[in-house]
Parts: structure tokens; sequence; C-alpha cells
């Protein structure tokens, strides 16, 4: 099985489920490497984190070596994945955590499943929307609302990257304990006028731009009054 080191955080990923590009981007230590680095800036041992789009298991590797396991819990809506992610997680002697089946919706979503497009390259898979196409396969995977989330988790700090599903996910309240979100956004999914949407969704909920460790799409929100 490939094996991957970035930074002092193993991972093995199954040949399956390895694409060409993310191949590339692990073995040249690019892969998720501004998301990284924003939370090692950001997340510290009193945190709790929620990782929607958990992947390889590499941002809640992480956190769960600051924090803890316990701390710690990821969302993932790949079979396959899932189970990488945990695995990676015992690598790198993370107990505790936990990885969830299924892909975050807002709260307003009524269904109990949501269609999910599974693609290649894993890290670009996505809820299935009006006009998705090129998927390897599409599947059926439990809808988990992002306020239950939230609220079970008691996530102090939220990372994101879930290839445009997150353009109406912050349209609700969210609880005052969350402090802090890394944002990856998405403009070529839904252009200018769907990242403003986003942006005013957080600003609505007193999160603001925040310098520290942005860069490029990847985005880190603060709650008004908590900030560098």
């Amino acid at each position: 099985m490939p094996v991957f080191q970035l930074g002092d955080i193993t991972l093995e990923v199954p040949p399956e489920e390895l694409g060409e590009r993310v191949q590339i981007a692990l073995e040249s230590g690019r892969f998720e490497r501004d998301e990284a680095r924003a939370l090692r800036v950001h997340f510290t041992p009193a945190d709790r984190l929620l990782d929607l789009g958990s992947g390889t298991g590499y941002m809640v590797s992480i956190a769960g070596r600051i924090a803890g396991g316990p701390a710690v819990t990821g969302v993932e809506a790949l079979p396959g994945m899932v189970e990488v992610a945990k695995a990676n997680l015992l690598r790198n002697g993370v107990q505790g955590a936990r990885i969830l089946w299924g892909a975050a919706v807002p709260m307003t979503y009524e269904g109990g499943h949501v269609r999910f497009a599974a693609r290649k390259q894993f890290w670009a898979s996505s809820i299935v929307t009006t006009g998705t196409a090129r998927a390897r396969g599409q599947i059926d995977v439990p809808a988990l609302r992002l306020d239950a989330l939230l609220r079970e988790s008691r996530a102090t700090v939220l990372s994101c990257d879930i290839e445009g599903g997150e353009l109406d996910l912050f349209d609700t309240d969210l609880p005052t304990d969350l402090r802090l979100i890394i944002l990856e956004i998405h403009p070529k999914r839904y252009g200018d006028a769907g990242t403003g949407r986003v942006f005013a969704h957080l600003l609505r909920n007193q999160m603001v731009y925040c310098a520290r460790r942005s860069g490029g799409t990847t985005v880190v929100f603060r709650r008004i009054g908590t900030g560098d």
C-alpha cells in the first residue's frame, strides 16, 4: 500500500482510492497543505474539531495529535475513505476519534439520504447537483445535518472541504462556541455570487475573514471578538 509522509503525519492510501493528481499532491507535500498549515496555527489543545470531508484522515490526525482523539470528529461520504481515515488515525497514534459516514447538509434538508457522486480523484467527489457529470458512480449516503453535527461534536473549530457543498451550508444559526472555520471555497462551482453567499452567511453568524493563514481558496473565518 502506498505510504506518504506529510511532516509528522503518515498516511497510507489504497491504490484503488488514489487518482494520479491526488498521488502527485501527496508525494510532493502539497496535499491539503494550506488547510493543514491553518489548522496547526489556530488549533489548540483546548479545542474540539469537526472536519467535513475527512478523506485520508490528514486533518483529523493533526487535530488528534494536538487535542487528543476524543476531541475530534470527522465526516466522510465515501465508504472506502471512511476506513482509510480511521486506519490513518490509529497509524498516527490517535485513539478515540470518530469518523462518521455521510455528507453534511444544511439544517433545512429534509431527506434522510443524499445522492453522492464518487470520482476517481476522491477529493473531487461531491453531492450530486444539476450538471454533475463524469462520476465513476453515484451512491446514496446518510444526510448529516450541520446543526446536529456541531451540537454532538461540541466543535470549537470547523474545517470544511466538501467540493461546493458549503454553498448554503452555513445559512443557519451557528453555535457561539464555534470560534473558527477553516474553509476551502470552490468559486469555479458557484461563481462570485455563490462565494458572496457563503461569506454573507458567515458574517450573519458574526464570523469574519481572518488573514492569518488564509490564502487562495483556503479561507479562515473567526468569530468577532476572538481574533488574532
